[in-house]
């Protein structure tokens, strides 16, 4: 993965009235294929919205390849290619003409080519450019989409939500050809997205907001190797023993799901000391105890919680 930054946010705020969507918000993301993760309403679509200079920040700034988002908005937007969460297309238009359009629209060289460029690119099935947009399927209408932000062969793209919509072979499909434009293209990505074991597949770097802030951000590798480590229990019965286990000085995070208890733990040796004492303690029977696996999904519940 290149060293060069491509995107800086440095203490940014938003307020939508009285509600505080980003607060102090600063990160850098390098060159290559990240991600933006965080539960929902932590400020991800807001923060998309401000490096594209679609909103302005109140406090702050943020830079995309050195450019102020805001004060330098169609320097970015030259650079950029974005795909938005809820697509829409002039369903009338074949999927080739709406392409050329925009291809027109955006100031291209050769609009036509353009299209055929990234058709070839997205790997749709012969026969479909000639077809109007709305006879296309849903995994066919995100591609288009994707064929959009991509015309210009621009240096960065911003997806959010890419794959809500898809189906699992249609999620994979779409990963990888991300993956292979960010090998061959050197087309760096950024993917705001909630299905986090797709996610891993292809990013190097991550960003957790939460809050409005950034929570944790680095290389995906490292940010999986470090931090405390996590155990699933299954105790009957619950209640007082997660009363108890709440209490232990060790215990840095702690949520009940579907009959488990997800702890996150500080210190693994005082951890299993005292396991079978609380269990002893809340007159529970103690089924089962697992460590939890090393995966975006887990390290995304081990930093926010449940």
């Amino acid at each position: 993965m290149s060293n060069e930054i491509v995107i800086t946010a440095k203490s940014l705020t938003k307020h939508f009235g009285e509600t505080e969507a980003l607060r102090n918000l600063s990160f850098e993301i390098p060159h290559g294929v990240s991600g933006l993760i965080g539960p929902n309403g932590a400020g991800k679509t807001t923060t998309i919205k401000i490096l594209l200079g679609l909103i302005k920040p109140d406090g702050g700034e943020a830079r995309v390849f050195g450019f102020d988002s805001w004060k330098e908005s169609l320097n970015v937007r030259r650079e950029t290619g974005f795909l938005p969460e809820k697509t829409a297309f002039y369903e009338h238009m074949s999927g080739f003409d709406y392409l050329t359009l925009i291809a027109k629209l955006r100031g291209l060289q050769n609009p036509r080519n353009e299209a055929n460029q990234v058709f070839s690119l997205i790997e749709l099935e012969k026969g479909t450019q000639g077809r109007r947009v709305r006879e296309y399927s849903a995994g066919m209408r995100q591609r288009l989409g994707l064929a959009q932000a991509l015309l210009g062969l621009p240096k960065l793209v911003i997806l959010d939500e890419p794959t809500s919509n898809l189906d699992p072979l249609g999620r994979i499909q779409f990963l990888e050809i991300i993956g292979k434009l960010s090998k061959e293209a050197d087309v760096s990505f950024l993917i705001s997205s909630h299905i986090l074991p797709e996610l891993e597949k292809v990013c190097s770097y991550v960003v957790l907001m939460d809050k409005g802030s950034a929570l944790k951000t680095g290389s995906l590798s490292q940010l999986l190797e470090t931090g405390v480590s996590a155990f699933k229990i299954k105790v009957q019965p619950l209640t007082k023993f997660v009363t108890l286990l709440k209490r232990e000085r060790y215990v840095t995070n702690l949520w009940v799901d579907s009959g488990f208890v997800h702890v996150v733990v500080s210190d693994v040796e005082d951890f299993r000391r005292r396991l079978p004492v609380l269990v002893l303690e809340a007159q529970a029977s103690l089924e089962e105890l697992e460590a939890e696996g090393k995966s975006l999904e887990s390290f995304f519940k081990k930093s926010i919680g449940g």
